[in-house]
């Protein structure tokens, strides 16, 4: 995030233990891969390493965090979303913009074009060619952000 940005909204500071808030922007995981096609394409597991749920999960004991992962591809945010106090889904906003969320100076507007799975393990046993067939989504295709006010 744009240190500038954020000053427009409130003190930056350099520890999480100074801040009220703090504001984290992630990748949808993926795995680097070097095949001609894979190179061009995120691929790979959808989860989050354990060590990032780790210190992401220390962040969020220390300090309320708002969490936005840019969703260029479905993600499992299981492990993010019992400790953020606000956990968003974006596919490219401007660091103002989610900061205008984040202040509740607009509101979380959108629909979710594709299922959050729960697990990677509920995506290794679903079906590829088939849409919509892991049984217990953490949100599924169409969730609207009003739903979760």
């Amino acid at each position: 995030m744009d240190p500038a940005v954020a000053a427009r909204y409130g003190r930056v500071v350099d520890r999480p233990q100074d801040a009220d808030l703090a504001v984290v922007r992630l990748q949808a995981p993926y795995e680097q891969r070097e095949s001609p096609l894979e190179r061009h394409f995120h691929s790979g597991s959808l989860e989050f390493p354990a060590d990032e749920l780790r210190r992401l999960a220390e962040l969020c004991a220390t300090v309320p965090t708002a969490v936005d992962v840019f969703l260029d591809r479905p993600a499992v945010l299981t492990g993010l979303s019992d400790g953020a106090a606000l956990l968003t889904g974006s596919f490219g906003v401007h660091d103002d913009l989610l900061l205008d969320v984040v202040f509740g100076r607009s509101a979380a507007q959108g629909v979710l074009p594709f299922d959050l799975p729960s697990s990677m393990k509920e995506v290794e046993a679903s079906f590829e060619d088939v849409p919509f067939d892991t049984p217990n989504p953490l949100f599924r295709c169409g969730h609207r952000a009003a739903d979760h006010d």
